[in-house]
């Protein structure tokens, strides 16, 4: 007797699937994946994966932007007496807690962005990139200059460093959670308050 499927709504299927084939490329390289698999670690038909995602690229970008697209943490709130400097550590803080929550989807998210991109996969993380970077701007109090070219290639390079050892510290174990606080807090700290300002001509 063959198993019977419940029958969802189109949105909610189609998420359902996303989720289910971003545990699989999580663990496995994209070419060592087959639809098939995919299908049966989603609980549909091939039929119906196709019926949402024509081919295995198209929904593996479906999971990429559902990696990378999860919500953003909100800049803190202003407070009055609060400096830059208070405002960024708290930022961080509440930044390495929620990564702290979700290690293995955001190892899986992070594996991306420092990867050779072909043009859909750079349009993805670009759009991620930029958003990380205008959350580190509302905290640093750059708006002003949010815009400028030198700015966005500062905050585009933090982001790759603040990538990479925070990938360490989950996989080597070898710096504590307050090593990678201090190390991603004063590292922003320096941009905002003496690096940007030079580059810009500001100080």
């Amino acid at each position: 007797m063959g198993t019977t499927r419940h029958r969802l709504p189109p949105d909610e299927r189609r998420n359902q699937i996303v989720a289910a084939a971003g545990t699989v490329f999580a663990t496995r390289a994209y070419d060592d994946v087959s639809t098939g698999e995919i299908a049966d670690a989603c609980g549909v038909s091939r039929g119906l994966l196709g019926h949402y995602f024509p081919t295995k690229r198209a929904l593996y970008l479906a999971v990429v932007e559902r990696l990378l697209g999860a919500p953003r943490l909100l800049a803190p709130a202003f407070v009055e007496g609060a400096t830059v400097e208070d405002r960024i550590r708290q930022g961080t803080t509440a930044w390495v807690d929620k990564i702290a929550r979700g290690r293995e989807t955001w190892l899986a998210a992070s594996g991306f962005l420092n990867s050779s991109l072909d043009p859909d996969l750079a349009r993805i993380v670009d759009a991620y990139i930029d958003s990380m970077s205008d959350q580190i701007c509302e905290t640093a109090g750059l708006h002003e200059v949010r815009d400028d070219p030198a700015v966005r290639a500062a905050l585009r390079g933090y982001s790759a460093y603040a990538t990479t050892i925070t990938r360490r510290w989950l996989t080597a174990g070898d710096i504590s959670r307050e090593q990678l606080e201090t190390l991603l807090s004063s590292t922003q700290i320096s941009l905002a308050r003496r690096t940007i300002p030079e580059v810009l001509g500001t100080d």
